[in-house]
């Protein structure tokens, strides 16, 4: 009888401490890196730590070489998510499309490279791609959208500027939109 109460005791102790142990390796999908290297929770999120689980609130920030509990948060996240790494460096790197604006304002989409039109956060490409497939439509007197043509056409496009990046920008359109004729 002793034995079985023991043997219920120590499976019981077992099953306490499962979860703790079964939850490895961090929830990278529940944190953003920022642009100046620190980590941010988008959501509340328990995290595995030394001997138990932490639970962390939406919008507390990580920064690297700060200790959290005991834990370099930043650091691991650095290391166990590379996904999120490689986003925040891809974001580091496009320019939004305002900055290509000369000083009244005004944007020559004439002289923009497909390089500068692949560097864009995906808004503002879109924003381009829709102004300039409706500009070229309606100089060849075509009012009527095709709201599907159009977004295929701007992926079409943002995929040839990928590998022309020196072309102009809008060759690259008027080249993706004769072809798609």
């Amino acid at each position: 009888m002793r034995l079985g109460l023991a043997m219920a005791a120590f499976g019981l102790a077992v099953g306490l401490c499962a979860p703790a142990q079964a939850q490895s390796g961090l929830p990278c999908d529940a944190f953003v890196k920022n642009q100046d290297g620190s980590w941010q929770a988008t959501r509340n999120v328990a995290v595995p730590g030394p001997g138990r689980v932490f639970n962390i609130i939406q919008g507390a920030l990580f920064r690297p070489g700060a200790s959290f509990m005991g834990m370099e948060l930043a650091a691991d996240l650095e290391r166990e998510c590379p996904a999120a790494v490689q986003a925040a460096a891809a974001v580091a790197t496009q320019v939004e499309l305002p900055k290509y604006a000369a000083p009244n304002g005004n944007i020559d989409t004439d002289k923009l490279t497909c390089g500068q039109f692949a560097d864009l956060p995906p808004d503002d490409a879109d924003f381009l791609g829709t102004w300039t497939v409706g500009w070229q439509n309606g100089a060849a007197k075509n009012r009527a959208m095709n709201v599907t043509k159009v977004r295929e056409t701007i992926r079409s496009v943002a995929a040839y500027c990928k590998t022309n990046k020196d072309m102009r920008f809008v060759q690259a359109v008027d080249t993706i939109m004769k072809a798609k004729r």
